[in-house]
C-alpha cells in the first residue's frame, strides 16, 4: 500500500514540474524601455508565483489534513499539476507580452533597435 503511495507521490511531483512558474532574471534586451517595465514585469511574475505557492501549500495542507477522515479527501491534491500548469501559462503570458510590447522581441528573434546596446 505504502509503495504505491510513495510511487503516485513521485509521478504527481514529476507532473508538477513541468508547470514551474520562471522569474526573469535580467531584461530581455538593453533597450530603455525594455529596462524600464523589467522591475514591473518581474514583480508581476513573483506574485503569480507567490500565488503558486500558497494556493498548492493550502491544497495540500488540508487535503493532508481532511484524509484522516478518509482517503477520499486526498482527490484535491491531484489538481496540484493543474494549478501548477495554469499559473505557468499566466506567468509566460506576462512575460510575453513584456518581450513582445517593451522589449521589441518576437518570439525568440530580436527587432532591430536603432540605437546599440548600454555599453557598446
Amino acid at each position: 500500500m505504502f509503495k504505491k503511495l510513495r510511487i503516485f507521490t513521485i509521478i504527481l511531483t514529476i507532473f508538477s514540474l513541468v508547470g514551474c512558474v520562471s522569474i526573469p532574471f535580467q531584461p530581455a534586451n538593453h533597450t530603455d524601455e525594455c529596462i524600464a517595465y523589467y522591475f514591473q514585469t518581474k514583480r508581476q511574475v513573483t506574485e503569480v508565483f507567490d500565488e503558486n505557492t500558497l494556493t498548492i501549500g493550502l491544497v495540500v495542507t488540508l487535503s493532508l489534513l481532511n484524509s484522516a477522515f478518509s482517503p477520499i479527501f486526498l482527490a484535491p491534491i491531484l489538481t496540484t499539476p493543474y494549478i501548477h500548469y495554469k499559473n505557468k501559462v499566466k506567468s509566460d503570458e506576462i512575460l510575453n507580452q513584456w518581450k513582445a510590447e517593451k522589449c521589441g522581441m518576437i518570439g525568440k528573434k530580436e527587432i532591430i533597435s536603432e540605437r546599440p546596446p548600454i555599453g557598446l
